[in-house]
């Protein structure tokens, strides 16, 4: 029987004048933790379900009930830049505290909480608070998610199991696009119930399953802990500019990841439009007949039905993947090439968008599904591979200000949409300017990332075995 690995704890912490220093720099594990890394990858499914939600039924949903697309776009920022704002401070409280954990389950019910209301009202206003406190939620929680990734894997299969979950993490989209038919069965308010259910299932094995092996001392949560955690943060940022691999990477992020937010938001919204054109109560193609290899499609829940499971299916294999070479030729170059390949495919979908379905999937889900994966699973590997193993916590606390504050995009797409359809009359031309101006932070977020040089190697040091 394999003698199980302990958590990373050392003594209690000293009291007195000693109470106040940071915990002792800890090494990685010296293995990977088979079924608390499932649990870890797991999880990624579960928040995927919410993202998939809000893209293939709530703002589809809130466009057909109310016909804008900037007030969703708004709040989807409030909520985010909320979250970028507050979890910097608690990220680094967890590197002291030894909670994650903790906070990653108050966190998430937050977000299911709030997604069970999604249904609850036909009031605008409250369904935007619902839609608030749920992407607050959701996006303070992948924070402490991405922290606890030290916890459950060996250095050298980080990127797999990061990949892994990216991977896997489309499932829950698989499972929210098989279920597109559900609202005409039992209706709205039920289908968001049971998506929340899904999510709270999904997640219950990391609940119950991943815990801190990182911290060395524990602190209890206490003010002055957090006054002194927060002038870490700002001691942290301040700092920036001279850790120059850091600075151009969570810079280069902010701009990537920008993109990335938009897409989710807005893939189902924009699909469904730009190739369907609703007459009274009807949805025809806008082009006459649609089809796509010769399979015919007649409505849009059929084309989001293929789109979907064509960019989900794809980014799995593309998370799997591309986590592999992020371990072999480094996450440094796949974060690059992924960013590329991104860029290649909002010019393929721009073209093709109302007119060439063919060109859209390929330029949506193939090039845009490995952009997808690619980023997410080597950024999280390479902010790793930059941070201090003590502060890997703060440092993901950093990088969700460069997550949760990249919102630039989903509000100027939605504002774009509607002032150029506006002006112009044609809605067709509202979404292609609206995809369009995304190529303006993609293409500054490559730039920075150029900037950034190979990360600090270092080796793990393992914990001392005990007798």
């Amino acid at each position: 029987m394999a003698e199980p690995i302990p958590p990373i704890s050392p003594p209690p912490l000293e009291t007195g004048e000693h109470a106040a220093l940071p915990p002792t720099p800890v090494g990685g594990l010296p293995r990977t933790l088979v079924v608390p890394s499932a649990a870890w990858v797991l999880y990624d499914t579960a928040n995927t379900v919410y993202a998939a939600t809000l893209t293939f039924l709530f703002f589809p949903y809130l466009g057909d009930l109310f016909g804008t697309r900037s007030v969703q776009g708004i709040v989807n920022s409030a909520s985010m830049i909320a979250a970028g704002l507050c979890v910097p401070l608690f990220a680094s409280m967890a590197d002291h505290t030894g909670r994650a954990r903790l906070y990653l389950i108050v966190t998430t019910l937050f977000c299911i909480g709030g997604m069970a209301c999604f249904g609850a009202s036909g009031s605008l206003a409250v369904l935007m608070a619902a839609f608030f406190v749920a992407n607050l939620g959701y996006n303070a929680a992948l924070t402490f998610y991405n922290s606890l990734l030290p916890s459950v894997a060996a250095d050298k299969h980080q990127g797999l199991v990061s990949g892994a979950g990216v991977g896997l993490g489309y499932i829950g989209t698989i499972i929210i696009v098989v279920l597109l038919g559900l609202p005409q069965t039992i209706g709205y308010t039920m289908t968001y119930l049971v998506a929340a259910g899904l999510f709270l299932g999904l997640a219950m094995p990391a609940f119950l399953l991943v815990r801190e092996r990182r911290v060395q001392g524990r602190e209890p949560f206490s003010l002055p802990l957090v006054r002194r955690q927060f002038a870490s943060v700002l001691a942290t940022i301040r700092g920036l500019p001279r850790d120059k691999p850091v600075m151009f990477f969570l810079l280069g992020n902010f701009f990537c990841v920008d993109v990335l937010n938009t897409a989710i938001a807005f893939f189902g919204d924009f699909t469904k439009n730009t190739f369907f054109v609703r007459q009274g109560d009807t949805w025809v193609p806008r082009g006459g007949e649609l089809l796509l290899l010769g399979l015919k499609l007649e409505t849009p829940g059929a084309l989001l039905t293929w789109a979907g499971l064509s960019l989900n299916v794809l980014a799995l294999l593309f998370g799997l993947v591309l986590g592999f070479l992020s371990d072999r030729v480094g996450s440094l170059r796949v974060l690059r090439a992924s960013a590329l390949f991104l860029a290649v495919g909002l010019v393929a979908a721009a073209i093709g968008g109302g007119s060439n379905v063919l060109l859209y999937f390929a330029g949506i889900c193939g090039f845009g599904g490995l952009g997808l994966a690619g980023i997410w699973t080597a950024g999280r590997k390479l902010l790793i591979e930059l941070s201090p193993r003590e502060k890997v916590g703060e440092y993901f606390g950093l990088y969700g200000i460069t997550t949760k504050l990249s919102v630039i995009g989903s509000a100027a797409f939605g504002i774009t949409k509607d002032l150029v359809t506006g002006v112009t009359g044609q809605d067709l031309t509202g979404w292609k300017a609206a995809l369009v101006l995304q190529a303006v932070p993609l293409m500054l977020g490559l730039a920075l990332l150029s900037r950034v040089r190979r990360p600090r190697q270092t080796k793990p040091e393992p914990p001392a075995r005990t007798e």
